[in-house]
């Protein structure tokens, strides 16, 4: 990114009479960050959490990180920054921004949430050119839509390769996401709001749907999953149960990494440090891995 300064605007990815006030991404890039043949800079896109229906988490949880990641060493070899807002769940009980039934923005189900993060990906390959250059990270409920991008949600478009993927605090296995805190009926209500329709768990969980096959995080040249210790929200089992099913990719010797993370859930993102800190990581990974492991299709 050079020494020019970080410049931040929200661009609107989805213009259409079913668009929502949700359809942005936040974009940071400097005056010089254009779309350009055979620049190999990346992008760093990240997807929030807030279990899919919290108003409070969105976009703008990035920011830090983004902070952290502009004055770091590795500012020259990253392109731009984007967060993507999506479609959220209905949340009527939260304390200070309750969803109402006639909102179109907070009133979804999966794969609403999917859909949008991959017209978001589509936006900005468009605009920026981001194909096999951008790792997509994602936090918590995030991180499940990462691992879950796959062109079988938009059969008519092809959506941009990601040359890593990075999944942080996720939560892959849905039913065993229950039964992990099946004395908080908390939990159940979580999942059964976001995915209202038993049937399609397996399905929306990436450990073990069968639309992995075809998944984005399959053709990455870096495929990473952290979790933290401290982590009080997602049992660390979820990430073993995603890391056995990576581990039956292509080439996954290679590209198959854990990073663990440490502090609170949320902490990781709140704070910036450790988010980042786990995003340089991993473009460390993946600047160490062939680049003729770049699959395009």
């Amino acid at each position: 990114m050079g020494n020019n300064s970080l410049t931040s605007q929200t661009e609107i990815y989805l213009e259409r009479p079913d668009a929502t006030g949700l359809n942005t991404v936040d974009i940071w890039t400097t005056g010089s960050d254009l779309a350009l043949d055979g620049d190999e800079r990346l992008w760093v896109i990240y997807i929030h959490g807030g279990a899919w229906r919290d108003p409070k988490v969105d976009s703008k949880s990035f920011a830090p990180a983004v902070e952290v990641l502009s004055n770091s060493s590795l500012k020259d070899s990253i392109a731009g920054f984007a967060s993507i807002n999506y479609r959220l769940s209905p949340y009527p009980s939260h304390t200070k921004d309750p969803s109402c039934p006639d909102d179109r923005s907070r009133n979804v189900h999966y794969p609403a949430h999917l859909v949008d993060v991959s017209r978001a990906l589509l936006y900005l390959d468009d605009k920026y050119r981001i194909n096999n250059r951008y790792i997509v990270a994602g936090h918590s409920a995030g991180a499940c839509l990462a691992f879950e991008l796959n062109n079988w949600y938009l059969p008519v478009a092809q959506l941009p390769q990601p040359a890593c993927v990075l999944g942080i605090s996720g939560i892959y296995d849905l039913e065993a996401f229950i039964e992990a805190h099946s004395e908080i009926p908390a939990y159940r209500a979580l999942i059964e709001n976001a995915f209202p329709d038993k049937s399609v768990w397996e399905e929306a969980s990436p450990n073990k749907s069968h639309l992995s096959e075809n998944a984005k995080w399959q053709n990455a040249r870096a495929i990473i999953v952290s979790h933290s210790d401290e982590d009080e929200l997602v049992e660390k089992a979820q990430a073993s149960y995603m890391l056995d099913r990576a581990r039956m990719a292509p080439s996954a010797n290679e590209k198959i990494h854990f990073l663990p993370a440490t502090g609170a859930h949320d902490e990781i993102w709140e704070s910036g440090y450790i988010l980042a800190s786990l995003i340089t990581k991993s473009i460390e990974i993946l600047q160490s891995s062939p680049k003729d492991s770049i699959i395009t299709c």
